[in-house]
């Protein structure tokens, strides 16, 4: 194994090779890409890909850039709001706890037996299974 750095035949990178005297790219996207460049027939253009220092530009966050996508994000949020009808927006966790406490209760109104002598309406309760008789509330 060689002990010394190759340089890449497509992009310029060193790299320690893994064959001997064979390799002549540091992976294989560099290597099908410099066979594409080779034989134009294969009607794949890909462009030659120079890293220099000038070309790579690192974006910096600045405050007007963090107000600019704030803004951008309440308008979208408002704009949805506003658009939305009532039936498609989307349920809170408050209202899933409405709907279980509304439907899913303990006790199940049973509307064909009438009440008992002491005013009280037959329900079923779901953890016992059995009917019992609670006032109304």
């Amino acid at each position: 194994m060689e002990n010394y750095l190759y340089t890449c035949q497509y992009c310029g990178k060193e790299y320690k090779p893994n064959r001997r005297k064979k390799q002549k790219y540091c992976n294989n996207s560099c290597r099908t890409r410099a066979y594409q460049l080779r034989n134009p027939k294969l009607g794949s253009t890909v462009p030659s890909v120079e890293k220099t220092p000038e070309s790579v530009k690192i974006d910096k966050m600045s405050l007007a850039g963090v107000g600019n996508a704030a803004a951008g994000a309440l308008a979208v949020n408002a704009l949805t709001n506003l658009f939305t009808s009532e039936e498609n927006k989307h349920a809170t966790k408050k209202d899933i706890r409405e709907l279980k406490e509304l439907f899913i209760s303990r006790y199940l109104p049973i509307l064909n037996v009438p009440p008992n002598s002491l005013g009280e309406h037959p329900f079923f309760d779901l953890h016992i299974k059995n009917i019992v008789y609670l006032k109304k509330r």
